[in-house]
């Protein structure tokens, strides 16, 4: 790793951690509250009521995940920079890296506008309207499904080649490279969820508990990324990448 690219790496290290931490702070909202899991329930009058009264929660926990899909793409710049040797395998991974932290951070701020918004809306509206607010709560949070499931598939690809890439190249802990193989499976499971709707609902709090893998994941790699020195990424048994190093370190 060239020295100017270790600067770059703990940048990606301090968005990570600050990521995780809002995400864990957002969860620790959630369930304090009682808010449910990541989707917002509206599938019914009680449920949208129930939404106004804790509107408040709602949007300070959707605000904390905005903030971790933001922090995340600070993170996959600071992974790619780590382990850019690996040529291609990094730069497929930064590109699902953020192509899905964009996905996340639409999708987040559509929910962040929504419960800021809609629940003074339909508190205020007459029964008639309410009868139409419904239905249109519920199709804009399933396209905000179909965002979330897009953005953990990317990201769980991102993840799972940024793995393999430091497992290759040695530029980080063998725990922390074999953990991304699991956390990255644990988002496209939560994805595949997500996006079967009724099918496999019954998974949801599966999904939800083992996506945690994703979050110690991220909490880890900052740790890897803050310690990261001019060497790190250098030891490698790839001939080809080998010279590459030898070459930029002349």
């Amino acid at each position: 790793m060239r020295d100017e690219d270790v600067g770059v790496v703990k940048v990606g290290g301090v968005c990570a951690l600050l990521g995780a931490c809002a995400g864990i702070i957002g969860s620790v909202v959630g369930a304090a509250y009682g808010l449910g899991g990541q989707q917002i329930p509206v599938s019914d009058g009680v449920e949208l009521l129930r939404l106004t009264q804790l509107q408040a929660h709602y949007v300070t926990r959707e605000w904390l995940f905005l903030a971790y899909a933001v922090f995340a793409t600070g993170e996959g710049l600071g992974l790619y920079y780590l382990t850019r040797r690996s040529t291609n395998l990094a730069l497929w991974a930064l590109v699902a890296w953020f192509a899905g932290a964009v996905v996340g951070i639409v999708q987040d701020a559509i929910v962040v506008a929504f419960v800021h918004r809609f629940p003074a809306d339909y508190a205020a509206a007459d029964a008639a309207t309410r009868v139409i607010l419904g239905p249109l709560a519920r199709n804009v949070l399933a396209v905000v499904d179909v965002q979330q499931s897009v953005a953990n598939l990317l990201l769980g690809t991102g993840m799972a080649l940024y793995s393999v890439a430091c497992l290759r190249l040695r530029a980080a802990p063998i725990g922390f490279a074999l953990l991304g193989i699991p956390a990255a499976a644990a988002g496209v499971l939560y994805a595949l969820v997500i996006a079967s709707g009724r099918q496999l609902a019954g998974l949801q709090p599966l999904a939800e508990q083992v996506f945690g893998l994703v979050v110690v994941w991220d909490l880890w790699a900052g740790i890897v990324m803050l310690r990261a020195r001019r060497r790190d990424a250098v030891r490698t048994d790839d001939p080809a990448i080998a010279r590459v190093s030898n070459r930029e370190h002349r």
